[in-house]
């Protein structure tokens, strides 16, 4: 793999890298400045087998979790230790950040994966917008341009236009997330790139913004769905309503949530203490399998029944940030055994002046029907985001 830089000046440099290292017996966190120090870091000590523990350091909770806690001393460690070796959290989006122990094994057979779904595009250069700290950087944005021995351009921070500038070569598959591909469709100037892929991670695209990103750019949007947890789970191109499970991947449903078995799963989590789990994988995300593969329907807190229908909380978010005033939403369903109906609808709200509670029931209603279930609305100051671009609430309350 040739590593090419670019620095904040716009000057490109070709990297170096020093492979030589001595792997110790612990686990050992590093952490990184930036992208380019941690693929210097990370490359020596992967390939030695030295055990690895990954996590952003502007992360707050792992941060201080890490401090307080020696992940060496933990019971169970000396098991894990024997076939795993690199150490991934999840954002926290959805609570504590859970720790998701990888092999080299887990690693290499998705990787091999995904090089064969990207034959036909005949890749030779990979650029990547996404940090490496986590597993969809790590795995898509690095592990996967070294198996497939062609160049790496990174920047520290990619501006949408000199993305752009560097998918103009052709055959380049570009590593970023929905933000990124939504960004690039709001920029003036147009492009055919029909021999590029653009691989977005971490959230679904809505449709149209599938459909509006290729129709602008003449290209090929591949989107992929998955968990720390489990690894990859499914694909899909273009603006297809399926996902496909990758290869390697089998799946089946428990009162309508995704179970997973593969090869890509984690035998070992850390979630306050090592726990080993089941080959089959049982998710919190509702679907329906189908010919082709499954429908996602959303995460099982994500879920709200409006009108006979199941919407994903991520669609009615969608609407109240299209309301002039509103800058963010995360949308949730509460359940609580005190509450009159059990289940209640939770709205986070970051915003410029404070909304009436009509305002937001007749926006919901337009939309998806009459809405008869109760909501609370909270203002926050601020609805963090990951490195990644998920959304994190922190001390979250119930209704």
């Amino acid at each position: 793999m040739k590593l090419e830089y670019i620095h904040s000046d716009g000057r490109k440099e070709l990297i170096n890298i020093d492979e030589k290292y001595l792997a110790g017996e612990e686990w050992e966190h590093f952490s990184s400045v930036n992208k380019l120090e941690f693929i210097k870091k990370f490359i020596p000590r992967f390939k030695s087998g030295q055990r690895l523990i990954l996590f952003d350091n502007h992360h707050k909770q792992l941060l201080n979790f890490y401090k307080e806690h020696n992940i060496n001393d933990f019971d169970g460690i000396k098991e894990v230790s024997l076939t795993q070796q690199l150490l991934f959290f999840t954002s926290g989006s959805s609570g504590f950040p859970l720790g998701a122990f990888k092999s080299r094994e887990n690693l290499d057979a998705e990787v091999s994966v995904l090089v064969q779904s990207l034959e036909k595009y005949k890749i030779k250069k990979v650029v990547v917008t996404v940090p490496f700290v986590h597993i969809y950087g790590v795995l898509v944005g690095l592990l996967l341009p070294m198996k497939m021995g062609v160049s790496l351009v990174i920047k520290e921070d990619f501006l949408p236009y000199e993305l752009l500038e560097e998918a103009k070569s052709g055959h380049t598959l570009i590593v970023t997330t929905p933000v990124f591909i939504k960004a690039l469709s709001r920029l003036t100037e147009s492009l055919r790139m029909p021999n590029n892929v653009f691989i977005s991670s971490t959230g679904p695209l809505h449709k149209d913004d599938v459909i509006s990103f290729e129709k602008k750019f003449s290209t090929n949007l591949m989107q992929l769905f998955g968990s720390t947890e489990t690894g990859g789970i499914a694909s899909k191109l273009h603006a297809n309503e399926s996902w496909k499970t990758l290869n390697k991947v089998k799946i089946s449903t428990n009162e309508d949530k995704l179970q997973v078995s593969s090869p890509f799963i984690s035998k070992y989590l850390l979630d306050k203490e090592i726990k080993k789990i089941d080959t089959m994988f049982q998710t919190q995300d509702i679907v329906e399998i189908n010919e082709e593969g499954f429908v996602l329907l959303g995460r099982s807190n994500k879920i709200i029944k409006i009108a006979g229908k199941r919407i994903s909380a991520m669609q009615i978010e969608s609407i109240l940030e299209g309301l002039e005033t509103v800058q963010k939403a995360v949308v949730e369903l509460v359940y609580k055994k005190e509450l009159l109906r059990s289940e209640q609808i939770l709205i986070t709200l970051q915003t410029e002046t404070k909304i009436s509670n009509v305002e937001v029931k007749h926006a919901i209603s337009e939309n998806f029907g009459t809405l008869t279930i109760p909501f609370k609305i909270k203002y926050v100051d601020k609805i963090e985001q990951s490195a990644m671009g998920k959304k994190i609430l922190f001390n979250k309350e119930d209704v």
